[in-house]
């Protein structure tokens, strides 16, 4: 597939529908019949496709026309801009295909042209060092008469050759001040021969700016005066561009999915992020491109971590507003209501006003903000999302448990994947007790068996379709709570600290609540089964009683 910060040189890669447009300007160019030389724009933003539309415009004219390309943001001397291009002018007259004979003559006139518009010495940069050339003036002018006389010469016999020769001059808004305006007197005071077209490629309002810098006048009457006809790039409706932006994203999703990966997408959040969003941040194809690539990189590390709708918007952040991006990383508490910080109504309400000051502050990012961070937002923005800091099936942004991972490339220390989550939890579901407790030992070690308990308490509790798994799940539970060692890492926090032996007891009770032959179970359960320990049998029979007490 055709990359789309590649320049296309044929329909087939067409991906803005540029031919009817191209054809038109094609058409125009081969039409025009008059000898005097011809300057016209296609100007449009970085990223728009200027150079991808002059490739095809190219393809149309190439057989009735002789083409010079003529990069000056190549060179670093205005000097060498002069050479090259008179240098690449006697290339395209002695091997293109004229049926005017050859003159030997007019090559030798535009050497003396050109040294004449020289300086006594040239210098070239090449690395590590600077070589001085001193130009070999072929005829010593003494006057300006002169010089005009050898334009004149070369002129007359450039207005006798049966095809033209069209120039094309592309980023001219790479250059500095000085080379850009030095292009626009190139063109239509020192090489305004007969018989040439000129088509300059640039972003209108870069090339204007520095006009305006280097001239000390206005850049756009500058340009009036210089450029005989101005085309745009044909904007593409925001449809093509959705098209082409959702086939890329396609494609990381789907090569995602088929190395295994887990894709956690909102679609109801994403229909509001293609309604309000994407038209307003992806508007060409340098836009896509920018998105493509964090997505491509970024979102392959993370994707298990994250929600793919929010990581995409904060990376729309990214691209467009640094400093809002790093508003965001480095004060979470300003954007969302983190249930384990924010107890008093108070630091509730002080977050509300911050958020609402900082809608006021970024307002074009506002329906991002309100996507991302939905419970500060009191816009009656339509789109709602669960209460965060509950659910491990979204993950989004605004979750004070996955919040940093959008942030980094890689899993913070005390996280838990969902992909490791899933591996440790065919585990569990299994009887074979012996290998959970090699994974979930493994975990304790790293000091994160209770992520996995929470995590299943929070995902996989109730949606479980098989009285075997859970009778297998309830065993694995209450005899692995025993053996766990977390606990002893965290002494200093004996007064609250729970710890995990407890919290799998814990668990193995909610287990043993989705068993629906709850009586036979446990009669079999308290007479045959020796492997849980006492205490935790006493544990489970308390609250079982409690339980049935309160609901007698």
């Amino acid at each position: 597939m055709q990359h789309l910060d590649i320049p296309i040189n044929n329909y087939e890669n067409d991906k803005l529908h540029f031919e009817p447009f191209a054809k038109k300007v094609a058409n125009g160019i081969l039409n025009y019949n008059q000898k005097e030389t011809l300057i016209f724009s296609i100007e449009g933003k970085w990223g728009s496709g200027k150079t991808s539309l002059i490739n095809l415009i190219e393809n149309e004219i190439k057989s009735e026309v002789e083409i010079l390309h003529f990069n000056p943001w190549l060179l670093t001397d205005i000097k060498q801009v002069i050479m090259l291009f008179f240098d690449e002018l006697i290339k395209v007259l002695s091997h293109g295909s004229f049926k005017t004979k050859w003159n030997e003559e007019i090559k030798k006139d535009l050497k003396t042209f050109t040294s004449a518009l020289l300086p006594e010495s040239v210098t070239f940069k090449v690395p590590f060092v600077n070589a001085v050339y001193k130009p070999k003036s072929i005829l010593h002018l003494n006057d300006e008469e002169s010089l005009e006389k050898i334009k004149n010469k070369i002129n007359n016999y450039l207005k006798e050759l049966d095809k033209k020769i069209v120039i094309i001059i592309d980023d001219i808004d790479r250059l500095t001040d000085k080379e850009t305006e030095f292009i626009f007197r190139l063109t239509k005071g020192i090489a305004d021969f007969d018989n040439l077209i000129y088509i300059l490629l640039y972003d209108k309002n870069v090339v204007a700016k520095s006009l305006e810098t280097y001239k000390k006048e206005n850049g756009e009457k500058y340009l009036e005066k210089i450029v005989q006809y101005s085309l745009s790039v044909p904007k593409p409706h925001s449809l093509t561009i959705q098209n082409l932006l959702f086939e890329k994203l396609d494609i990381i999703i789907n090569d995602l999915e088929k190395n295994g990966s887990q894709i956690f997408f909102d679609k109801d959040k994403w229909s509001y992020v293609v309604r309000k969003v994407i038209n307003k941040f992806i508007l060409i194809i340098r836009d896509i491109n920018k998105i493509i690539n964090i997505m491509s990189f970024e979102y392959s590390i993370t994707v298990e971590d994250v929600n793919f709708t929010d990581f995409f918007l904060i990376s729309l952040i990214k691209i467009n507003n640094i400093e809002l991006y790093e508003l965001i990383k480095d004060n979470p508490n300003k954007f969302f209501i983190n249930p384990e910080s924010m107890i008093l109504d108070e630091d509730k309400k002080k977050q509300k006003e911050d958020y609402q000051n900082i809608l006021k502050t970024y307002e074009r990012y506002k329906d991002i903000l309100n996507l991302l961070f939905p419970t500060s937002s009191d816009d009656k923005f339509g789109y709602r999302q669960e209460e965060t800091n509950k659910d491990h099936e979204h993950k989004y942004l605004s979750d004070a448990y996955y919040f940093e991972n959008y942030f980094s490339f890689s899993m913070s220390d005390d996280k838990l994947t969902h992909k490791n989550f899933k591996e440790i939890e065919e585990y569990f579901l299994n009887d074979d007790f012996d290998e959970f407790k090699k994974k979930i030992i493994k975990l304790d070690k790293n000091r994160k068996s209770v992520l996995f308990s929470t995590m299943f308490y929070q995902v996989s509790l109730t949606k479980i379709n098989c009285q075997k798994k859970y009778k297998n799940a309830f065993f694995n539970a209450s005899r692995i709570s025993y053996q766990l060692e977390e606990g002893k890492y965290e002494k200093r926090m004996s007064w609250t600290f729970i710890n995990p032996t407890n919290r799998y007891i814990g668990l193995s009770y909610h287990i043993l609540r989705q068993i629906t032959d709850i009586d036979d179970f446990l009669l079999d359960f308290y007479e045959n089964n020796t492997t849980v320990p006492l205490y935790v049998k006493c544990f489970l029979f308390s609250e079982i009683k409690k339980e049935r007490k309160d609901n007698s």
